[in-house]
C-alpha cells in the first residue's frame, strides 16, 4: 500500500467539474459534479440527526441503485426546507441524469452550508450544461475546493494497493471543520476506487471502515443534518472476490479514511491543537468508545487544552460522566509521557515537563480504566476564541 500525491484525480474511470454558481456567495466554487465512465456500485453512511436534509433523504433512497454521478453543492445545506427542498434536490439530480442518459435514481446529490434556506433551483439547473461540458479526469482537486465552507484547506488523499488481480487505487476527499460529531462518517466525504467490489461487500467494508475512523473524529460535538459519506466502485469487470484481495481493499480504505479524519480534526474551526484520546483496558470496546467520545466532546476538556492547562481533573470528570463502568482505584490518566493520575492516586511531574507536553500542537491523552481489554481511539481538537467568533457570525 502506497500513499499518492493528490486526490480523486488519481482514480481511473472518473471525471470531475466544478464552477462558481453563486448559490449564496459570488466568486467561489460552490457546485460540483463527479461522474463515472461506467455504472457503479455505491455504499453510504449518513447522519443520525432526525432532521436529515433533503439530499440525505434522496441518497438513502437511491444508494443501492447503480450510480453514475454525484452532484454536490456548498454554502446551502437544503436542510429544514420541507417538500420544496426535497423536490429541488430531486429535480436537480434528475436533470443531470437526463443529460447523462441514465435513470434518475442513478444520480445522487449532497449539500452543505446554511440550514433553512431553499436552493436557487433555476440558477443551479442553468449551470448543468457547463458542469457537464467541463468534465475532466484532471479536475479532482476542484471537488475538494468546491465542497469547502468554513474549511481553511481542501482535504484529499489517495492510496494504491496490490491484489492478485493487479494494482488498484482508492482516493477520497472530505469537508468538515465545524458541526463535526459524526456518529456515522463526517460532514461530506466522497471515496472513489477503480477496484470492482460487489455491493454487499462494499457496503460492509465501507461501514466498518467509517466506524473505526470517521465516526471517531469530532470537533465540537454537534452532528450535522447533512453528514454523508459515499463510495463508488465500478460494476465491471467482475468483482474482486479472494479474501486476501478484499482484505487489501479494506486496509487501504481504512488507512485513507484515517488520514482524512486527521485532516478534518486538524482543520477544526479555530483549532490550535490536535488531540488523540486513547482509552485502554475498559470493560469492553463499546465502553471504551463511550469514555473516549465523552472526553473528546467535553467543552471543559477542550478549553483546558487551548489554555495549555494540565487540568486532568476535567478528564476524570468526563470519564465518570461517560456511562461506562469505571472505578477510581483502577483509573490512570496521562498526557503524553506525563502521568497525572495512576491507579487512583494523583502524581507529581516537574513543571518544565508539564509545560513542554502542554505546549505541543499534537497531544495524546491516555486513559487506562484498569478493568479488562476494551480499547478505543478518538481524534479531537481544542476549543478556541476563534471558534466562537466563526460560529457567532456564520449566518450573516
Amino acid at each position: 500500500m502506497n500513499f499518492l500525491e493528490g486526490g480523486l484525480e488519481n482514480v481511473p474511470g472518473f471525471k470531475f467539474s466544478a464552477l462558481e454558481c453563486g448559490i449564496r456567495y459570488t466568486n467561489r466554487l460552490d457546485y460540483a459534479l463527479i461522474a463515472s465512465e461506467q455504472m457503479c456500485s455505491a455504499a453510504g453512511v449518513f447522519t443520525s440527526n432526525s432532521l436529515a436534509a433533503a439530499p440525505v433523504r434522496l441518497c438513502r433512497e437511491r444508494i443501492e441503485s447503480p450510480i453514475k454521478a454525484v452532484i454536490v453543492n456548498s454554502t446551502n445545506a437544503n436542510a429544514c426546507t420541507g417538500r420544496q427542498g426535497y423536490n429541488t434536490a430531486r429535480f436537480l439530480a434528475g436533470d443531470i441524469a437526463e443529460k447523462l442518459g441514465v435513470h434518475e435514481h442513478s444520480v445522487l446529490m449532497c449539500s452543505t452550508g446554511i440550514i433553512g434556506v431553499q436552493l436557487p433551483e433555476e440558477k443551479m439547473s442553468l449551470s448543468h450544461d457547463k458542469l457537464l461540458s467541463s468534465l475532466s479526469a484532471k479536475n479532482g482537486e476542484l471537488i475538494s475546493r468546491a465542497i469547502m465552507t468554513t474549511d481553511t484547506v481542501p482535504k484529499r488523499c489517495a492510496v494504491s494497493f496490490d491484489t492478485s488481480l493487479g494494482k488498484f487505487i482508492i482516493a477520497g476527499t472530505a469537508k468538515g471543520a465545524g458541526m463535526i460529531a459524526p456518529n456515522m462518517a463526517t460532514l461530506l466525504s466522497f471515496f472513489l476506487t477503480n477496484a470492482p467490489v460487489a455491493p454487499d461487500r462494499l457496503r460492509g467494508i465501507f461501514e466498518w471502515a467509517a466506524g473505526v475512523t470517521l465516526i471517531r473524529s469530532t470537533s465540537d460535538g454537534d452532528t450535522s443534518t447533512n453528514d454523508s459519506a459515499i463510495i463508488l466502485s465500478p460494476k465491471s469487470p467482475g468483482p474482486i472476490s479472494a479474501q486476501g484481495d478484499l482484505d487489501s481493499f479494506k486496509n487501504a480504505l481504512c488507512s485513507l479514511m484515517e488520514k482524512l479524519s486527521e485532516q478534518i480534526v486538524r482543520d477544526g474551526e479555530g483549532a490550535t491543537k490536535f488531540i488523540r484520546v486513547r482509552v485502554v483496558n475498559a470493560r469492553n470496546d463499546g465502553e471504551a468508545e463511550l469514555v473516549a467520545r465523552k472526553i473528546s466532546e467535553s467543552v471543559l476538556v477542550k478549553t483546558a487544552f487551548f489554555g495549555e492547562d494540565p487540568n486532568w481533573g476535567r478528564i476524570a470528570m468526563a470519564v465518570g460522566n461517560s456511562g461506562a463502568e469505571v472505578h477510581e482505584e483502577n483509573l490512570s490518566i496521562s498526557f503524553g509521557d506525563c502521568t497525572f493520575f495512576e491507579r487512583g492516586r494523583p502524581q507529581s511531574n516537574p513543571p518544565e515537563k508539564i509545560k513542554q507536553v502542554m505546549s505541543q500542537k499534537d497531544i495524546t491523552v491516555t486513559v487506562d480504566c484498569g478493568l479488562a481489554d476494551g480499547e478505543a481511539l478518538f481524534m479531537t481538537s481544542d476549543l478556541s476564541y476563534e471558534y466562537v467568533k466563526i460560529n457567532a457570525e456564520y449566518a450573516t
